[in-house]
């Protein structure tokens, strides 16, 4: 057990870390990236929560919910209140799909809007710590 710790305690001190600040401006979003981007990133939502309706609905309609909620409307007045779960689920999809394509293309027009205003003003700095491991010799 003591030769590990002696061990690492021999590496840690042939190794040091050296930060350094760098400054980099970012002048430019390439719009294509950001359209793939966004495309993937929507979609995959999409599938996951018309998937979690799915199954929400399954467990809604398996506890009664459904019904009750369904009786809830009917005690205003209404003479017959139904939720017909195919066409719920089918405009639920449409408009799910419209705002995947929706929220893409507001990716979209973000990094156009971005890269004209970073050309205006010469973009955005930004400050970031770059570590360096530099390894001592063991002479030293």
């Amino acid at each position: 057990m003591a030769d590990r710790n002696d061990v690492s305690d021999l590496s840690r001190a042939l190794v040091r870390r050296r930060v350094r600040r760098v400054v980099r401006v970012i002048r430019d979003i390439d719009v294509w990236s950001v359209l793939k981007v966004g495309a993937v990133f929507h979609l995959a939502l999409y599938v996951v929560l018309l998937v979690t309706s799915v199954l929400l609905w399954n467990v809604a309609s398996a506890t009664g919910t459904v019904d009750n909620v369904e009786s809830f409307m009917e005690s205003f007045g209404w003479d017959t209140f139904t939720f017909d779960g195919g066409a719920l689920f089918r405009n639920v999809g449409v408009l799910g799909f419209f705002l995947a394509v929706l929220g893409t293309g507001l990716w979209v027009i973000g990094a156009v809007v971005f890269n004209l205003i970073a050309e205006l003003v010469g973009g955005v700095r930004v400050t970031v710590l770059e570590e360096e491991v530099v390894e001592r010799s063991e002479s030293a």
